[in-house]
Protein backbone atom coordinates (compact mmCIF):
# COMPACT_ATOMS: atom_id res chain seq x y z
CA UNK A 1 0.00 0.00 0.00
CA UNK A 2 2.58 2.59 0.93
CA UNK A 3 5.12 1.23 -1.82
CA UNK A 4 1.78 2.14 -4.29
CA UNK A 5 1.37 5.55 -2.44
CA UNK A 6 5.35 6.57 -3.71
CA UNK A 7 4.91 7.84 -7.49
CA UNK A 8 1.44 10.25 -5.62
CA UNK A 9 3.97 11.33 -3.21
CA UNK A 10 6.51 12.50 -5.32
CA UNK A 11 4.46 14.13 -7.78
CA UNK A 12 3.22 16.12 -4.76
CA UNK A 13 6.97 16.92 -3.32
CA UNK A 14 7.89 18.19 -7.02
CA UNK A 15 4.59 20.14 -7.34
CA UNK A 16 5.25 21.84 -4.01
CA UNK A 17 8.98 22.42 -4.30
CA UNK A 18 8.45 23.42 -7.69
CA UNK A 19 5.84 25.93 -6.56
CA UNK A 20 7.66 26.97 -3.77
CA UNK A 21 10.69 28.17 -6.19
CA UNK A 22 8.66 30.32 -8.28
CA UNK A 23 7.28 32.11 -4.65
CA UNK A 24 10.54 32.73 -3.95
CA UNK A 25 11.39 34.46 -7.27
CA UNK A 26 8.93 36.63 -7.95
CA UNK A 27 7.95 39.49 -5.77
CA UNK A 28 4.18 38.23 -5.00
CA UNK A 29 3.27 42.36 -4.06
CA UNK A 30 3.97 42.86 -7.61
CA UNK A 31 2.10 39.98 -8.90
CA UNK A 32 -0.92 40.87 -6.76
CA UNK A 33 -1.30 44.53 -8.02
CA UNK A 34 -0.71 43.28 -11.86
CA UNK A 35 -3.57 40.51 -11.25
CA UNK A 36 -5.75 43.65 -9.69
CA UNK A 37 -5.51 45.60 -12.56
CA UNK A 38 -5.54 43.36 -15.29
CA UNK A 39 -8.19 44.71 -17.91
CA UNK A 40 -11.36 43.05 -17.68
CA UNK A 41 -12.20 43.22 -21.41
CA UNK A 42 -9.26 41.37 -22.43
CA UNK A 43 -9.88 38.66 -19.81
CA UNK A 44 -13.12 38.06 -21.02
CA UNK A 45 -12.03 38.14 -24.81
CA UNK A 46 -9.61 35.24 -23.86
CA UNK A 47 -12.21 33.20 -21.53
CA UNK A 48 -14.49 33.63 -24.97
CA UNK A 49 -11.38 32.57 -27.39
CA UNK A 50 -10.89 29.66 -25.01
CA UNK A 51 -14.53 28.66 -25.34
CA UNK A 52 -14.44 28.80 -28.84
CA UNK A 53 -10.97 26.88 -28.77
CA UNK A 54 -12.49 23.75 -27.31
CA UNK A 55 -15.63 23.59 -29.59
CA UNK A 56 -13.11 23.20 -32.07
CA UNK A 57 -11.84 20.31 -29.93
CA UNK A 58 -14.62 18.79 -29.82
CA UNK A 59 -15.36 18.66 -33.16
CA UNK A 60 -12.06 17.18 -34.04
CA UNK A 61 -12.49 14.70 -31.97
CA UNK A 62 -15.95 13.57 -33.23
CA UNK A 63 -13.63 13.63 -36.75
CA UNK A 64 -11.40 11.12 -35.05
CA UNK A 65 -14.17 8.94 -33.65
CA UNK A 66 -16.00 8.92 -36.98
CA UNK A 67 -12.98 7.56 -38.73
CA UNK A 68 -12.76 4.54 -36.31
CA UNK A 69 -16.33 3.89 -36.66
CA UNK A 70 -17.90 5.70 -34.06
CA UNK A 71 -20.97 7.70 -35.14
CA UNK A 72 -21.65 10.36 -32.74
CA UNK A 73 -23.11 13.87 -33.24
CA UNK A 74 -20.52 16.59 -33.07
CA UNK A 75 -22.83 18.59 -30.51
CA UNK A 76 -22.86 15.33 -28.55
CA UNK A 77 -18.80 15.47 -28.95
CA UNK A 78 -18.03 19.18 -27.86
CA UNK A 79 -20.65 18.46 -24.60
CA UNK A 80 -18.05 15.55 -23.23
CA UNK A 81 -15.14 17.58 -24.33
CA UNK A 82 -15.90 20.32 -21.47
CA UNK A 83 -17.32 17.61 -19.10
CA UNK A 84 -13.77 15.91 -19.35
CA UNK A 85 -11.65 19.61 -19.46
CA UNK A 86 -13.58 20.60 -16.73
CA UNK A 87 -12.93 17.17 -14.62
CA UNK A 88 -9.58 17.96 -15.26
CA UNK A 89 -9.15 20.69 -12.85
CA UNK A 90 -9.60 18.61 -10.20
CA UNK A 91 -7.89 15.50 -10.62
CA UNK A 92 -4.25 14.84 -10.20
CA UNK A 93 -2.79 13.94 -13.46
CA UNK A 94 -3.29 15.94 -17.43
CA UNK A 95 -4.90 12.81 -18.81
CA UNK A 96 -7.35 12.51 -15.70
CA UNK A 97 -10.36 14.39 -18.18
CA UNK A 98 -9.02 12.10 -21.36
CA UNK A 99 -10.44 9.06 -19.51
CA UNK A 100 -13.45 10.84 -18.19
CA UNK A 101 -13.59 11.94 -22.28
CA UNK A 102 -13.32 7.75 -23.10
CA UNK A 103 -15.50 6.45 -20.37
CA UNK A 104 -18.34 8.94 -20.62
CA UNK A 105 -18.29 8.12 -25.27
CA UNK A 106 -18.22 4.47 -24.09
CA UNK A 107 -21.06 4.55 -21.76
CA UNK A 108 -23.27 6.93 -24.43
CA UNK A 109 -22.79 4.51 -26.72
CA UNK A 110 -24.09 1.33 -24.13
CA UNK A 111 -22.05 -1.61 -26.14
CA UNK A 112 -18.66 -2.27 -24.04
CA UNK A 113 -17.25 -3.15 -27.49
CA UNK A 114 -16.93 0.84 -27.94
CA UNK A 115 -14.31 0.78 -24.70
CA UNK A 116 -11.34 0.31 -27.13
CA UNK A 117 -12.63 2.33 -30.31
CA UNK A 118 -13.44 5.48 -27.78
CA UNK A 119 -10.45 5.02 -25.84
CA UNK A 120 -8.25 5.18 -29.37
CA UNK A 121 -10.21 8.58 -30.04
CA UNK A 122 -9.57 10.37 -27.17
CA UNK A 123 -5.83 9.17 -27.32
CA UNK A 124 -5.54 10.04 -31.27
CA UNK A 125 -7.00 13.20 -30.79
CA UNK A 126 -4.52 14.37 -28.27
CA UNK A 127 -1.55 13.13 -30.54
CA UNK A 128 -3.50 14.62 -33.25
CA UNK A 129 -3.25 17.85 -31.38
CA UNK A 130 0.41 17.04 -30.17
CA UNK A 131 1.26 17.41 -34.04
CA UNK A 132 0.10 20.73 -34.80
CA UNK A 133 1.35 21.75 -31.33
CA UNK A 134 5.17 21.01 -32.60
CA UNK A 135 4.87 22.21 -35.79
CA UNK A 136 3.55 25.64 -34.53
CA UNK A 137 7.08 25.59 -32.08
CA UNK A 138 9.04 24.58 -34.66
CA UNK A 139 7.95 27.26 -36.86
CA UNK A 140 8.21 30.01 -34.31
CA UNK A 141 11.34 29.20 -32.72
CA UNK A 142 13.11 30.35 -35.94
CA UNK A 143 12.49 33.72 -34.93
CA UNK A 144 15.41 33.59 -31.99
CA UNK A 145 18.69 31.64 -31.36
CA UNK A 146 19.28 28.34 -29.94
CA UNK A 147 21.94 26.24 -28.90
CA UNK A 148 23.17 24.05 -31.68
CA UNK A 149 22.81 21.29 -29.40
CA UNK A 150 18.99 21.98 -29.08
CA UNK A 151 18.59 22.34 -32.16
CA UNK A 152 20.28 18.70 -33.13
CA UNK A 153 17.89 17.26 -30.50
CA UNK A 154 14.04 19.52 -31.37
CA UNK A 155 15.03 18.27 -35.22
CA UNK A 156 15.71 14.53 -34.42
CA UNK A 157 12.36 14.64 -32.11
CA UNK A 158 10.31 16.33 -34.58
CA UNK A 159 11.23 14.43 -37.60
CA UNK A 160 10.77 11.27 -35.94
CA UNK A 161 7.32 12.14 -35.12
CA UNK A 162 6.87 12.64 -38.91
CA UNK A 163 8.34 9.60 -39.80
CA UNK A 164 6.42 7.59 -37.49
CA UNK A 165 3.11 9.07 -38.99
CA UNK A 166 3.85 8.32 -42.51
CA UNK A 167 5.16 4.28 -41.29
CA UNK A 168 1.87 3.85 -39.47
CA UNK A 169 -0.04 1.88 -41.73
CA UNK A 170 2.75 -0.52 -42.34
CA UNK A 171 3.55 -0.61 -38.21
CA UNK A 172 -0.52 -1.41 -37.51
CA UNK A 173 -0.12 -4.48 -39.86
CA UNK A 174 2.81 -5.94 -37.76
CA UNK A 175 1.55 -5.58 -34.65
CA UNK A 176 2.43 -8.16 -31.85
CA UNK A 177 0.20 -10.77 -31.16
CA UNK A 178 -0.58 -10.12 -27.53
CA UNK A 179 -1.70 -6.48 -29.11
CA UNK A 180 -4.24 -7.77 -31.96
CA UNK A 181 -6.60 -6.52 -30.29
CA UNK A 182 -5.82 -2.71 -31.03
CA UNK A 183 -5.04 -3.86 -34.73
CA UNK A 184 -9.14 -4.18 -35.11
CA UNK A 185 -8.66 -0.10 -35.26
CA UNK A 186 -9.04 0.90 -38.34
CA UNK A 187 -5.99 3.48 -38.21
CA UNK A 188 -4.83 1.98 -41.79
CA UNK A 189 -8.06 2.87 -43.65
CA UNK A 190 -8.42 5.45 -46.24
CA UNK A 191 -11.15 6.85 -43.82
CA UNK A 192 -9.50 7.39 -40.66
CA UNK A 193 -6.59 8.73 -42.63
CA UNK A 194 -9.15 11.10 -44.16
CA UNK A 195 -10.35 12.38 -41.00
CA UNK A 196 -6.93 12.84 -39.47
CA UNK A 197 -5.46 14.76 -42.03
CA UNK A 198 -9.31 16.58 -42.43
CA UNK A 199 -8.53 17.03 -38.58
CA UNK A 200 -4.77 18.17 -38.68
CA UNK A 201 -5.89 22.24 -39.61
CA UNK A 202 -8.36 22.17 -37.07
CA UNK A 203 -5.50 21.36 -34.10
CA UNK A 204 -3.52 24.38 -35.88
CA UNK A 205 -6.20 27.19 -35.29
CA UNK A 206 -6.67 25.40 -31.85
CA UNK A 207 -2.98 26.07 -30.83
CA UNK A 208 -3.00 29.35 -32.26
CA UNK A 209 -6.46 30.21 -30.42
CA UNK A 210 -4.44 29.28 -27.47
CA UNK A 211 -1.22 31.10 -27.80
CA UNK A 212 -3.77 34.00 -28.87
CA UNK A 213 -5.42 33.22 -25.36
CA UNK A 214 -2.00 33.96 -23.70
CA UNK A 215 -1.39 36.80 -25.28
CA UNK A 216 -4.60 38.65 -24.62
CA UNK A 217 -4.11 37.93 -20.59
CA UNK A 218 -0.07 38.79 -21.17
CA UNK A 219 -1.90 42.04 -22.30
CA UNK A 220 -4.08 42.03 -19.41
CA UNK A 221 -1.27 42.43 -16.64
CA UNK A 222 1.41 43.85 -19.13
CA UNK A 223 3.48 41.24 -20.06
CA UNK A 224 5.28 42.40 -23.24
CA UNK A 225 6.91 39.82 -25.49
CA UNK A 226 6.35 39.12 -29.37
CA UNK A 227 3.39 36.31 -30.53
CA UNK A 228 6.62 34.05 -31.51
CA UNK A 229 7.60 34.51 -28.09
CA UNK A 230 4.14 33.61 -26.22
CA UNK A 231 3.67 31.02 -28.58
CA UNK A 232 7.38 28.96 -27.77
CA UNK A 233 6.91 29.60 -24.17
CA UNK A 234 3.35 27.88 -24.05
CA UNK A 235 4.11 25.21 -26.99
CA UNK A 236 7.46 23.96 -24.93
CA UNK A 237 5.40 24.36 -21.72
CA UNK A 238 2.76 22.29 -22.66
CA UNK A 239 5.22 19.49 -24.22
CA UNK A 240 6.61 19.09 -20.60
CA UNK A 241 3.53 19.70 -18.60
CA UNK A 242 2.47 15.92 -20.48
CA UNK A 243 5.01 14.00 -18.38
CA UNK A 244 3.69 12.49 -15.15
CA UNK A 245 5.86 14.19 -12.68
CA UNK A 246 3.92 16.48 -11.20
CA UNK A 247 0.29 16.89 -9.79
CA UNK A 248 -1.90 18.07 -12.61
CA UNK A 249 1.16 19.39 -14.27
CA UNK A 250 0.68 22.36 -11.00
CA UNK A 251 4.51 23.65 -10.43
CA UNK A 252 5.85 22.85 -13.89
CA UNK A 253 3.17 25.40 -15.92
CA UNK A 254 4.33 27.89 -13.17
CA UNK A 255 7.84 27.47 -13.10
CA UNK A 256 8.16 26.71 -17.11
CA UNK A 257 6.08 30.33 -18.07
CA UNK A 258 8.23 31.82 -15.94
CA UNK A 259 11.60 30.78 -17.20
CA UNK A 260 11.09 31.26 -20.62
CA UNK A 261 9.19 34.51 -19.71
CA UNK A 262 12.46 35.78 -18.21
CA UNK A 263 14.85 34.02 -20.80
CA UNK A 264 12.93 35.82 -23.55
CA UNK A 265 13.28 39.22 -21.74
CA UNK A 266 10.49 39.85 -20.21
CA UNK A 267 9.26 40.72 -16.99
CA UNK A 268 8.89 37.60 -14.08
CA UNK A 269 6.16 39.21 -12.20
Amino acid sequence: MIRSRWPLLLKAALTFALLGAVISYIDLGDVWQRVRSADPLLLAGAVALMAGGYVLCGIRWAWMAEGLGIEVSPSRKVRLYFLGMFASLFLPSTIGGDVVRAVLLAKSEGRTSMAVPAAASVVLDRINGLYALVLLISVCMLAFSWPTEFWIVWILMAGGMWLLLLLIPWLWQRLPARLSRFQELPLASPRFRRMWWRSLPVSMLFQIMVVQTHVLLGMAVGLDMSWAAFAVMVGLVALVSILPVSLNGFGLREAGYIGLASWLGADAS
